[in-house]
């Protein structure tokens, strides 16, 4: 992202939100940057002392809206004791609280993928965000970098699989939490016994 000689936090903030609001109303594709100056009530020019591209204002807003979600996560596990229950109760609150997140909630955008995949996610902000968020997880366990990284991945793609590709099986939260003991714990190197856990809650 751009410096901009006279950056402004409202105007930023005005043009992060009209991208957002355009990306809802006509998908990735199809909006441009000149769109979202218009939607913000900037020039182009504006927008450009800000972002370099439309996909460098989606990506700040997905970044943005990460941060905050990630603190919300962070205070909802930290009571937990095993590294099992945070785990389970981490992606339970991904599932419930992601899809109503503000700018989050544009990951349902099919073209969105892309800019997910080689922005969002692989920046160095949004591995510090799920570093932070796993680092805690495992907080005490002597888990190295290596094999955090596959962690985070593999629960990365589980969790956004159970958010975009919706099952034929409705699950109540309990029967949630026993099929993520079930899979998910072994697929993280987890004991999946953990799944009695899941039963008491």
């Amino acid at each position: 992202m751009k410096a901009a000689k006279s950056a402004n936090p409202d105007t930023q903030a005005r043009i992060v939100e009209a991208a957002v609001n355009c990306v809802k109303r006509w998908g990735i594709e199809k909006v441009t940057l000149n769109d979202i100056a218009k939607e913000a009530g900037v020039t182009r020019p504006t927008v450009y002392s800000y972002f370099s591209n439309r996909d460098e204002v989606v990506q700040f807003a997905l970044l943005q809206s990460a941060y905050g979600f990630a603190k919300k996560l962070l205070a909802h596990i930290e009571g937990y004791e095993s590294v099992e229950r945070r785990t389970i109760e981490a992606v339970m609150f991904s599932l419930k609280t992601l899809p109503s997140e503000p700018y989050l909630e544009l990951m349902s955008d099919a073209g969105l993928a892309s800019i997910m995949n080689e922005h969002a996610l692989s920046t160095k902000e949004g591995k510090q965000i799920r570093r932070s968020v796993f680092k805690l997880i495992f907080g005490g366990m002597d888990v190295d970098d290596d094999e955090l990284d596959e962690i985070i991945e593999v629960a990365t793609r589980f969790l956004l699989s159970l958010l975009t590709v919706k099952s034929e099986k409705k699950r109540s939260d309990r029967e949630m939490r026993a099929f993520l003991c079930r899979r998910l714990l072994p697929a993280l190197g987890m004991d999946p016994a953990a799944a009695i856990v899941a039963k008491s809650v």
